[in-house]
């Protein structure tokens, strides 16, 4: 499974939920090779519920853009409050499911 280091976020109200914008960079950790992807996105969860597939995920784009500053992430103002307000957000990745982790 493959992760980013821990991501500095930054939540925002344009963002809807399904939206996560990170540097090319960091979108190579996690093995994106192209601008924007489809994704299950999984958050408020643990890394085992995540790994089993037992936690409830929403669709969602990743989108790679250079305008996003290197080490960090753009969200959802919501989203972040979902998940506890963190700081730093680290991303791991299997396959088509990306899953947020505070760190």
């Amino acid at each position: 499974m493959k992760h980013t280091a821990a991501l500095a976020v930054l939540g925002d109200f344009s963002f809807d939920e399904k939206t996560i914008n990170i540097h090319p960079n960091d979108g190579f950790d996690l093995g994106f090779m192209v601008t924007n992807e489809v994704v299950r996105i999984y958050f408020g969860c643990t890394l085992q519920e995540f790994q089993e597939d037992s936690a409830q995920a929403i669709y969602g784009k990743i989108h790679l853009k250079n305008e996003c500053r290197n080490g960090s992430i753009e969200l959802s103002l919501r989203t972040v409050e979902k998940i506890g307000k963190p700081k730093k957000i680290a991303i791991f990745r299997d396959q088509d499911r990306i899953f947020l982790q505070p760190a």
